[in-house]
């Protein structure tokens, strides 16, 4: 039975992604639903799509992991391609797909870091780096002091991410600087088990500052 773009949605919203996973080994062509998808900002759908793509590249990687290099490569295209398209949504894409199989595509973790600089993707680049550390702290041991400059970032989600980044990597807060975020009521959305829902940067900030070292 074909699949369709409805079809896809459906198995997304019934978070069904092994079976998805299962439809794009059997037809690559699938894959394509997914990324329209990634261009709904903002929406439980569209991190459902990066949790799907995370799902898709650990099963193609047991039997094809040049397929999965493959995508990588083309989301890293799509950040530059002057059309739009999924470009934007690419880094929380790549991050999980190096969080589900970090071993295999651990050199594309500072690929997707060096975008930090640019400010549409910077959001997503950072929620990438705290999603990566969280399966192998060490691929990026060297981007702790460019990436912690962004506490003092403008957009609340990217100094949400970075606290989280900061407190999985074992840096710890500095009072004199940054005691501000303590105070912090700004919105961080964050997905997490099939949930999108939002929280405070002083919330995440608080369990970091507090810590026991």
């Amino acid at each position: 039975m074909a699949i369709t773009k409805e079809g896809v949605i459906a198995l997304l919203e019934e978070r069904r992604l092994e079976e998805l996973a299962q439809l794009v080994a059997q037809k690559k062509s699938v894959l394509r639903y997914l990324n329209r998808l990634l261009s709904e900002r903002e929406s439980l759908l569209r991190w459902r799509a990066i949790e799907a793509m995370g799902e898709v590249a650990h099963r193609l990687a047991g039997e094809n992991p040049e397929a999965v290099r493959v995508i990588l490569r083309s989301l890293l295209w799509s950040i530059n391609d002057e059309s739009g398209g999924i470009g934007w949504s690419a880094p929380e894409c790549i991050g999980e797909i190096i969080y589900r199989r970090s071993r295999l595509f651990g050199e594309f973790a500072s690929i997707i870091i060096a975008h930090a600089e640019e400010e549409m993707l910077r959001r997503g680049v950072l929620w990438a780096a705290w999603r990566i550390s969280q399966a192998e702290p060490g691929l990026l041991r060297e981007e702790v002091k460019g990436l912690a400059e962004y506490l003092d970032d403008p957009q609340p989600a990217v100094r949400g991410y970075t606290i989280g980044f900061l407190d999985i990597m074992g840096e710890r807060p500095n009072p004199a600087r940054h005691l501000s975020l303590l105070e912090d009521g700004a919105n961080v959305p964050l997905y997490e088990d099939g949930r999108l829902y939002q929280v405070s940067v002083s919330e995440l900030a608080r369990p970091w500052f507090f810590r026991q070292k």
